[in-house]
């Protein structure tokens, strides 16, 4: 069963992931290093598509966990921690999107 401490663990978790993963891909300064070399950056590409596949599987996995939990409070936080995922997901791809399509 998920506590409110085992929920709000697997909170941040997913905080510091996201986070970390939407900061890296925030606007920066010309002189900021890129990954790929040469006259081309990669960096963008590349955690465009970890944040989606993070925050993808995520939301997969979350309302998975939701769906065999029954209809206790342990299947509502992991379906909150899934529309957490899900709404991530969705704000990455309006936000970011264009780096990948």
């Amino acid at each position: 069963m998920f506590t409110d401490r085992r929920f709000q663990i697997w909170l941040a978790v997913f905080a510091v992931i996201a986070g970390t993963l939407i900061a890296l891909l925030w606007p920066k300064s010309a002189t900021h290093p890129s990954i790929g070399g040469g006259g081309y950056d990669l960096s963008n590409w590349v955690y465009t598509l970890a944040l989606l596949a993070f925050t993808g599987v995520w939301s997969v996995i979350a309302l998975s966990v939701g769906l065999n939990r029954g209809n206790g409070q342990a299947a509502k936080r992991a379906y909150t921690l899934a529309a957490i995922g899900a709404v991530t997901f969705a704000g990455a791809c309006v936000a970011f999107g264009h780096h990948v399509f």
